[in-house]
């Protein structure tokens, strides 16, 4: 595969692209999702939905958005531990959408689920006392704009959890999260999900992405007056907080 073969031109490329990839793998995600982390995933969203859990402690009925929700996952957590929360979910992906609608009617969950563009929220200011994304801020055409969008639309006071994967810095991590994700993941991708590029695209947006330092100042940037970040198993996720 080239090396630019996820050089997009322009943001709605990506967006377009991004849609197609997840539409067409949504019917394997779950399973692929548990497998190829080992099961840590389920750790990884139990982490951010302890920190939100923490922030909304004192409120009667939370208002929480999950943003790239896909098939709900980190809903159904929240759901789970914060069970007094009304949670709205959105993705790009209907196919994704439609997944997490079974989910809903089979476990007679109240979510609200429906497709949404982070770019383009179409929530009005401050109107969530928590935003959470789980592994999906890589996919963004501009987190700039996404940033400010989830800004908009918290609270005073509200928080902003994102789990994202991430590059492990320390030896010899690095080198074996390295060999997983280059040469591993996407042949196990590729056979599971019948996409031949989706789990290669994977470790590609994962090299790519801004490294933690760079997503602090993009969310001060975009009017988070606090921010931080705490690596996850060995720095191959990284979870950043801010708070308006």
């Amino acid at each position: 595969m080239s090396e630019t073969q996820f050089d997009f031109i322009t943001s709605e490329e990506k967006k377009s692209y991004v849609r197609s990839m997840f539409s067409d793998i949504a019917g394997r995600y779950d399973f692929l999702n548990h497998f190829l982390s080992f099961g840590l995933d389920y750790y990884w969203r139990r982490k951010a939905v302890g920190v939100v859990k923490n922030h909304v402690a004192k409120i009667a009925e939370p208002l929480i958005l999950d943003i790239a929700c896909g098939t709900g996952d980190l809903s159904f957590e929240m759901l789970k531990k914060i069970p007094n929360a009304k949670i709205t979910g959105i993705d790009l992906a209907k196919p994704m959408l439609d997944i997490f609608q079974q989910k809903i009617d089979e476990r007679n969950a109240s979510i609200t689920i429906s497709e949404g563009d982070v770019e383009s929220l179409t929530f009005a200011d401050n109107s969530f006392d928590a935003v959470t994304i789980g592994f999906a801020t890589r996919n963004f055409s501009r987190l700039d704009i996404a940033f400010r969008e989830i800004a908009r639309v918290l609270k005073p006071g509200g928080i902003f959890v994102n789990l994202e994967l991430s590059k492990p810095r320390r030896t010899p991590m690095k080198q074996l999260y390295l060999f997983y994700s280059k040469r591993i993941l996407p042949v196990i991708g590729k056979l599971v999900s019948k996409n031949s590029e989706a789990y290669t695209y994977l470790p590609d947006s994962i090299q790519r992405f801004p490294e933690r330092e760079a997503i602090m100042e993009m969310l001060h940037h975009a009017g988070f007056s606090k921010a931080k970040w705490q690596d996850l198993s060995g720095g191959i996720v990284a979870m950043h907080v801010g708070r308006i």
